[in-house]
């Protein structure tokens, strides 16, 4: 009498099955993490802050800083709650959005990108910082007025 050996064959065949998904599990987290990363460099190719400044004076002081950083502000076009400027310096291409959260508080939010996917968020950075820089040295029509009032 011997044995059939199909279902030997069966169970050898689900478990060399069983073994080799177990690879699949760990290409399939590789390329999950991947996708993470690549989809956070994405969205996170742009720097942001929040200024205590109204909105004319946040987009007076980034055309200060984008002319004394010699890059050309391309055009300006509104968007809802604010402005959004295109800018350019040699082959980098510059995005700025302004949103007035508040008539006295702005988002700035700058994504310098060369190429597809190629984001410089140290120039990015650089930009928010020259503006808010140079909000803060503007001349304050607020300022000016509470100077003559105690003057008085």
């Amino acid at each position: 009498m011997t044995r059939d050996p199909r279902p030997y064959v069966k169970l050898l065949m689900i478990g060399l099955l069983l073994l080799s998904l177990t690879g699949c599990v760990e290409f399939i987290s590789a390329v999950g993490t991947g996708v993470v990363f690549t989809t956070e460099y994405v969205l996170v190719g742009a720097v942001t802050k929040t200024i205590s400044y109204e909105l004319a004076r946040i987009k007076k002081a980034l055309l200060v800083a984008l002319r004394r950083m010699e890059i050309v502000a391309d055009k300006a076009r509104e968007v809802e709650d604010g402005e959004e400027i295109t800018a350019s310096a040699g082959k980098m291409e510059i995005r700025v959005e302004l949103k007035q959260i508040t008539p006295r508080l702005t988002r700035i939010s700058v994504r310098a990108q060369k190429g597809f996917m190629n984001y410089d968020r140290a120039t990015a950075q650089e930009i928010v910082f020259q503006t808010n820089r140079i909000a803060e040295s503007l001349p304050s029509k607020e300022l000016s007025r509470d100077q003559k009032g105690r003057a008085s």
